[in-house]
């Protein structure tokens, strides 16, 4: 008899959960740096047109961005156009310049702004000749 009482019991209470219910996921905020990238790359008559979306850690970071949007643009034309075309055109050598670009934005942020909230870097469209 107990245990029907206790199983009873334990079916009218609520699950049980373990997170708090005030906790919240922080969202993800994300980016789009517009226009897109055309960059001309090391060699001969080579060139990379690429979208780019950055993840961002807060809407400070967005706000410095937008501010710096200039030497950020300038940031990554340098790093897109110092590639050949040989280099980016196998995955590894996409997120390896997917790093360098994360590298580079957060190095530009710091001067610029003294901040360096930018956990990635998505290209969207890329496409190289």
């Amino acid at each position: 008899m107990r245990l029907v009482i206790l199983i009873f019991v334990l079916a009218l209470l609520p699950p049980i959960t373990f997170a708090e219910e005030n906790e919240e996921m922080p969202d993800t905020i994300y980016w789009a740096l517009t226009p897109q990238f055309t960059v001309n790359l090391l060699g001969n008559k080579h060139y990379l047109r690429a979208s780019i979306q950055l993840q961002l850690t807060d809407e400070a970071t967005k706000t410095a961005i937008q501010e710096n949007d200039p030497a950020i643009r300038h940031a990554l034309i340098v790093l897109l156009s110092n590639n050949n075309v040989e280099d980016i055109s196998n995955t590894s050598g996409k997120l390896d310049l997917q790093s360098r670009a994360v590298e580079t934005l957060n190095n530009t942020l710091k001067k610029h702004a003294n901040n360096s909230g930018v956990e990635a870097v998505f290209f969207t469209e890329f496409v190289s000749q």
